[in-house]
């Protein structure tokens, strides 16, 4: 029966299954940032909770920069840029692959 079959060995890259589309990709890297984060293991309210201080904390961030940089607006821009910049690869470069 199993002697016209051949197994084929897998190795490790062909295993790991990749997100084909934009909503795939937004969920692996969601299972990632709760993974990396460990907030897998959190109640769905404590979750709420501590994206909510995330995001205040975030946007707190932006309002400062704003107050604090009104006068030059390029300085404003460039500060800004640079902040979303380093939260993309933040978003794009978990602690670690699996």
């Amino acid at each position: 029966f199993w002697a016209g079959q051949h197994r084929k060995i897998m190795t490790s890259e062909e295993n790991i299954r990749r997100p084909r589309g934009m909503k795939e990709w937004l969920k692996y890297k969601y299972m990632q940032y709760n993974v990396t984060s460990c907030l897998y293991m959190l109640d769905w309210w404590e979750r709420l909770l501590f994206n909510s201080v995330l995001i205040s904390i975030f946007f707190a961030t932006i309002l400062a920069m704003y107050v604090y940089f009104q006068d030059s607006v390029p300085l404003f821009f460039l500060a800004l840029f640079l902040f979303g910049f380093t939260m993309f690869l933040v978003a794009l470069c978990p602690l670690h692959q699996y």
